[in-house]
């Protein structure tokens, strides 16, 4: 049963980015939408939470003594990594793309258990680094400026 629940928290997660991503501004003629990637990740992780409570609804349940004992913490870890998506959808909004990215990236893997200090540092690095040559440059996505802060402004860019 416990797996059906965090399929449901899964679900719910994804439905509200599905809300998010249809709040992407329609592209202009000829370029590609930048909601694209956001509404497919959206809805994979939508139906696989929706995968995940359906499994886990017609599995057996566990016996009591093998009842898990981490499930507050395991809401607390996806609370905590929901959050940090929030704050940084709004910090890009205010800080442009790349220097939340840069602090975010690395949190998040923390968030997952990576503990070597170089690779977070370098992480905060190659993250915005790559998603900026993948999203902007390959696919012509039109970067988001930030209104207080824009990092791309010190680059010449």
């Amino acid at each position: 049963m416990r797996r059906a629940a965090e399929g449901l928290v899964i679900l719910l997660l994804g439905v509200s980015a599905v809300w998010g991503a249809l709040r992407v501004p329609p592209a202009p003629a000829g370029e590609i939408w930048a909601g694209v990637l956001p509404m497919t990740a959206a809805l994979l992780i939508a139906l696989g939470g929706g995968w995940l409570a359906y499994a886990g609804y017609r599995s057996q349940p566990a016996p009591v003594e093998a009842a898990p004992s981490g499930t507050r913490r395991t809401v607390i870890e996806v609370l905590g990594l929901f959050a940090v998506a929030l704050v940084y959808q709004q910090a890009i909004t205010l800080f442009g793309y790349e220097l939340p990215t840069a602090v975010a990236a690395p949190l998040a893997l923390w968030m997952f258990g990576v503990r070597s200090a170089a690779g977070l540092m370098i992480a905060a690095v190659l993250c915005p680094l790559i998603f900026h040559l993948v999203f902007f440059r390959l696919l012509g996505v039109f970067p988001p400026y930030g209104e207080v802060f824009n990092f791309t402004d010190l680059l010449g860019g």
